[in-house]
Formats: structure tokens, sequence, C-alpha cells
């Protein structure tokens, strides 16, 4: 993974509460964006639920395809207990 340097402008109360917690702002930086991504991620999932209602095939089954097409079956949940 490469690395990017950039430049930005953040309110001087944030700069200085993410300095108390550790002296590496770029790593608290890069983690809030991860978190802050994944929760965007997580609301636009979330917001198309209610258009695969519409679909023919169940969510879990286009789930599950979608993970054989990408060669992800960690999560298969077509076998149940």
């Amino acid at each position: 993974m490469g690395l990017v340097k950039t430049s930005i402008t953040i309110p001087e109360d944030l700069y200085r509460g993410a300095k108390k917690v550790s002296n590496n702002f770029s790593a608290v930086t890069a983690e809030a964006l991860k978190e802050y991504l994944k929760r965007q991620k997580i609301r636009k999932a979330v917001a198309s639920f209610a258009s695969w209602e519409k679909r023919s095939q169940k969510s879990v089954d286009m789930v599950n395809e979608m993970r054989r097409e990408e060669g992800r079956n960690y999560a298969d949940r077509t076998h149940r207990h």
C-alpha cells in the first residue's frame, strides 16, 4: 500500500485533541478516515435494502452469488445449522 502526503485544514481543537491521544497525527487521521468510510459504506448498504425488495432473488442468495463471483466463500449462508 502506498502512502500519500497531503495537506488538510481542520479545526484547531480537533488537532489538539488528536495530538493528546497520539504523537502520530497521521495514524490518528488515517484511523478516523477508515472509520468514516466504513460508516458511509454501511449507510449506503442500508439505504439500498429497500430497492432489494423489488428484486426476484432473495438478498441472501444475491450476496452469496456475488461472493462466489469474487471468490470469497467465507460467509456463505447457504448452509444452515
